[in-house]
């Protein structure tokens, strides 16, 4: 605030007391007189004002002694553009020709117990897991392991097995005769000799695990009769006996002793592993396990011109294991040379 003179104050003053006066003369019912005198009193105050108002100094505008700043300029309005939603890329994996899969035992399961000697069938189910169907051409074969008197190879079926299919696999086994743990391993051979297995990578085989124990001896026993007499080579005659096996064991070996009674001389002497034959025709060595429940034929040379009409007599020891282990037993049977 800026201090005005005593003077000055004194001086508006002096005007606002005469333009009362002057009002209070115009109020109503008043008589209106000029008087000179006041006229010029008036106009010597006016005078007197305005030079009070050139004397009282006026704050001077404020000047920018910066540049203003320039004014805002709107900013553009984002635009978003959305990203393309990504797609999964699978590249396909092609499926092997030759694959399967196991899916159940469905006959002997791991650690099953069998008399030695006994047969059984072993049956896998297994699924067709290639892109190849499993025709009559393909086949189950022995890989490795005990192979317990199993074939080498067998059909594996007589349809077809389409992929993702499943079928029953079979094969015929007998228990060996040595008690203990026997496993052996199979796989399937296409009908173009490809042998594959399970997994991935088709090369895991299949297996078939079982115990074998030996039977009491009073479990072992057979049936023995004259066959027939047959050639063998170009000349040896050979006399054939049929075997039935009612024990409950299987038997591997044999002795054979054959004696003339007539002269007391021996026709034959000797100790097979391999003796079993499948027909009263055949000629050994063959099989060389004979199971319970089943019928074979051995064969023992009597020389190429036998005593024919001679009285005979047989003599058959049969073992359980090969060489004339385990439980064994004796039987003999008289006949007569043809």
């Amino acid at each position: 605030m800026v201090q005005q003179p005593r003077t000055l104050r004194s001086l508006a003053c002096v005007a606002v007391l005469a333009l009362v006066a002057q009002l209070a003369c115009n109020y109503p019912g008043a008589v209106a007189q000029v008087d000179v005198a006041q006229t010029a009193a008036v106009q010597t105050v006016a005078a007197q004002l305005t030079l009070v108002g050139a004397l009282v100094p006026t704050t001077p505008p404020i000047v920018a002694t910066e540049p203003l700043p320039p004014p805002a300029t709107a900013l553009p309005t984002p635009t978003f553009t959305p990203l393309p939603s990504p797609t999964a890329t699978f590249t396909a994996t092609p499926v092997p020709c030759n694959r399967a899969a196991f899916v159940k035992d469905v006959t002997v399961d791991d650690g099953t117990q069998f008399t030695s000697g006994a047969t059984f069938t072993k049956t896998w189910r297994l699924q067709n897991t290639g892109s190849c169907t499993w025709t009559s051409g393909y086949s189950l074969v022995f890989d490795h392991g005990d192979q317990m008197d199993g074939p080498s190879s067998t059909q594996l079926t007589s349809g077809t097995v389409g992929t993702g299919q499943t079928v029953d696999v079979s094969v015929p086994l007998r228990a060996p005769g040595p008690p203990g743990t026997y496993k052996g391993y199979w796989k399937i051979r296409s009908g173009d000799g490809i042998v594959f297995g399970l997994g991935g990578s088709g090369s895991v085989a299949f297996w078939v695990e079982i115990k074998s124990a030996l039977p009491p001896a009073a479990l072992l026993d057979f049936t023995v009769s004259f066959e027939n007499l047959h050639i063998c080579g170009v000349t040896l005659k050979y006399a054939t006996f049929r075997l039935g096996n009612t024990g409950t064991a299987a038997f591997e070996s044999v002795r054979i002793q054959i004696v003339d009674l007539n002269t007391s001389g021996t026709l034959y002497s000797g100790t097979n592993n391999t003796p079993y034959l499948g027909t009263a025709n055949d000629c050994p060595p063959q099989g060389s396990s004979m199971g319970p429940g089943s019928v074979y034929f051995v064969a023992a040379s009597i020389g190429a011109d036998p005593p024919h009409g001679h009285n005979a007599r047989l003599t058959l020891k049969m073992c359980t294991q090969d060489n004339l282990g385990g439980g064994c037993i004796d039987k003999t049977t008289d006949f007569v040379v043809p």
